[in-house]
């Protein structure tokens, strides 16, 4: 209570000899001691509660902080006696804000091809990537706050909680200003961020203005490239980033680290091969081999054999698979599979008897792993006390150090099954739900396999949906 307030209380006191005999009210407080209320008894006819004896109850039953006289003041004239009242309320404390990154660039560039009004599919005006050029400020950082502080009505503080820093930008070819504030690239190229783990990766990238022929040779980069104009048959292109290819791939060999974009297609001849850690996309591809960790995404694929741990996606006017083999880990979308002339066309999706065979493999891997470096912890906490003579201690070093080195070999080798059986554990998961979806025409001829179970089509069928329920393909008809 402030001092006038105590002041005005004990002078009214003084002043008036029968308010102060009369019962006082009853003040409680919350047990978090963020409220506190009180409940008057009904005044002796003639006399009248103020503001400030109300305030002085409270701060004689410890209460000193936020105390709301707008809430006595409306007690008082609506005369509520016997009833709890809020009068009094604590401030909660305003935790500081994490630092975080404002990011100058689109973390996203990868735009869905255009579906034309002629039904085809546009290849030719995806934004593949984002580049940045050298001194580009690419982020700024925005730094946690403290807060500010909170209190209870018994006046005792409630500390704030500081706001976590955010870790600094990771990656290459990148620097900072001398506040840490501010993020520049160091040099021209292709930036991407993968928001997972907060990393900025900036790559030199090439282009290459015509085709890879007798020109250029074979083409082995580490970065990404695109080919402005073909790549003829009987080249190899290998890169660790990303391809953009805005000619015709005939028969060539594309190895990609990540993403392939075809802007046309590819005519592989049979002997067209495309193996990539990410996604690919193209108008068409036919009589192509095509193995990828992402989704395949085309207007048509024709007798091609597909290995795609995502899925495998027609679209477009057309929208066709026909002939070959494709497996999707997720499935299959498209217009139409097969055609009236019932060319086999197989189908597989889902999971795999050797994904879970391998997975069961890794288990017992694993465990084996874990009881060896569990054994050579034992021998490395024995070797650690026991007690060797002076003549001895150069080879017992030794042993030590070969067994600190094969522990270490061990447990690098024990990290690379984990992470390899995390990635099949995710496969399986996501087969389980594998489905193939035709929107118009699923042709006799074609075959479905999902999870190991077949559903051979005899005749031609009209928007339908594939999927496992107790071990059978069964087919319903889309929504």
């Amino acid at each position: 209570m402030s001092e006038k307030n105590r002041m005005d209380y004990e002078g009214d006191n003084n002043m008036s000899s029968d308010a102060s005999q009369q019962e006082e009210g009853i003040v409680r407080i919350s047990e978090d001691r963020m409220t506190a209320t009180i409940e008057l008894p009904k005044p002796e006819p003639g006399q009248e509660y103020t503001v400030e004896m109300i305030v002085g109850m409270l701060n004689e039953n410890d209460v000193r902080e936020g105390i709301f006289e707008e809430a006595i003041q409306q007690m008082l004239r609506d005369k509520v006696y016997h009833t709890e009242t809020e009068v009094a309320f604590g401030k909660p404390p305003k935790h500081g804000e994490d630092g975080y990154f404002i990011y100058h660039f689109n973390t996203n560039p990868r735009s869905a091809p255009e579906v034309l009004e002629d039904g085809s599919v546009d290849y030719r005006n995806l934004q593949c990537f984002e580049s940045v050029t050298k001194d580009q400020m690419i982020a700024e950082y925005v730094r946690e706050t403290k807060g500010v502080d909170g209190y209870d009505v018994t006046g005792k503080p409630i500390p704030a909680q500081k706001g976590k820093p955010k870790p600094a930008i990771r990656g290459k070819h990148i620097y900072m200003s001398e506040d840490k504030r501010y993020f520049y690239s160091d040099v021209d190229g292709k930036i991407s961020f993968d928001d997972s783990i907060g990393k900025i990766t900036i790559s030199n990238s090439w282009t290459i203005t015509g085709d890879v022929d007798a020109s250029t040779g074979n083409i082995s980069f580490k970065g990404d490239v695109e080919v402005m104009g073909s790549i003829l048959a009987g080249y190899k292109v290998e890169v660790t980033g990303s391809l953009v290819v805005s000619g015709i791939v005939e028969a060539a060999t594309l190895l990609v680290g990540k993403d392939v974009m075809l802007k046309s297609g590819m005519s592989g001849n049979g002997k067209g091969i495309i193996v990539a850690g990410g996604n690919v996309e193209g108008r068409f591809f036919e009589q192509a081999n095509i193995e990828c960790g992402g989704y395949v995404y085309a207007n048509s694929i024709m007798n091609c054999y597909i290995d795609s741990k995502d899925m495998v996606v027609l679209s477009g006017n057309r929208g066709v698979l026909l002939a070959g083999r494709v497996y999707a880990l997720r499935g299959v979308e498209a217009v139409n599979i097969g055609n009236e002339a019932q060319v086999h066309t197989y189908i597989k999706v889902g999971m795999e008897p050797k994904m879970r065979k391998r997975y069961e493999e890794l288990r017992k891997e694993i465990d084996l792993a874990e009881r060896d470096i569990e054994k050579l912890s034992k021998i490395q906490q024995s070797l650690s006390v026991a007690r060797i003579a002076p003549e001895q201690k150069s080879e017992m070093e030794k042993k030590k150090v070969q067994i600190t080195r094969t522990k270490i070999q061990k447990s690098t080798e024990l990290e690379k099954l984990r992470d390899e059986s995390k990635d099949l554990e995710a496969q399986i998961e996501a087969g389980k739900q594998a489905a193939v979806v035709v929107d118009e025409w699923a042709h006799a001829g074609c075959s479905i396999t999902i999870n190991g179970a077949t559903n051979n089509i005899k005749e031609d069928i009209k928007g339908i949906v594939f999927s496992l329920r107790k071990g059978n393909v069964v087919m319903n008809y889309k929504e």
